[in-house]
């Protein structure tokens, strides 16, 4: 079975990108993992500096929850 993807919108003061993510996890939970990702990724911004911790920790942030950055 294929994998799904998901993307996100990320933005930190000016800066803008968008990020795809595979999951790795179990399919079964992915659509809950990803809501519970996307709901608590406001804390990671609070602790960032700048746009470029702010991604770094974003990916790593969706990493915990069983999600890998797709480069497109």
């Amino acid at each position: 079975m294929a994998k799904k993807s998901y993307i996100i919108d990320l933005a930190f003061g000016t800066w803008q990108n968008q990020i795809w993510f595979c999951d790795i996890g179990e399919e079964e939970s992915a659509e809950r993992r990803w809501t519970d990702a996307k709901q608590s990724l406001e804390d990671v911004g609070d602790h960032c500096s700048n746009s470029n911790d702010f991604f770094k920790e974003s990916v790593k942030h969706f990493e915990k929850y069983g999600f890998v950055r797709i480069q497109r």
